[in-house]
């Protein structure tokens, strides 16, 4: 069973295979499609620009939830809907070494 018949939200690559799509049903090319690409959301940047302390650990998320949720209710709103989005760069503004909230226990599913 793949990852997205399991309905499993956040899919992982194993063994540089992304389980997310059937093997079967994607085996042979069907015509074009789209994806999307979000980069650095970075959880906490913003109150850490806005009081000119960028080297710190964010510890206010509230804008960056807010964007984000606005971000995933427009491309819900896409159609055709994109096959598929992928996240990269830095999500959480912490820095290495700096104490702060233990942002390995958000969760990042809410949104």
């Amino acid at each position: 069973m793949s990852a997205a018949e399991a309905g499993d939200v956040f899919r992982r690559a194993r063994g540089r295979t992304l389980d997310a799509f059937s093997s079967e049903k994607e085996r042979e090319w069907k015509g074009p499609f789209y994806f999307i690409q979000g980069a650095d959301p970075q959880f906490g940047l913003m109150k850490a620009w806005s009081t000119g302390n960028c080297d710190s650990s964010g510890d206010e998320w509230e804008q960056e939830i807010r964007l984000t949720e606005q971000a995933i209710q427009a491309i819900n709103r896409l159609n055709p809907k994109p096959r598929f989005f992928v996240l990269c760069g830095d999500l959480i503004h912490a820095m290495p070494g700096k104490t702060g909230p233990r942002w390995d226990h958000f969760a990042f599913s809410q949104s």
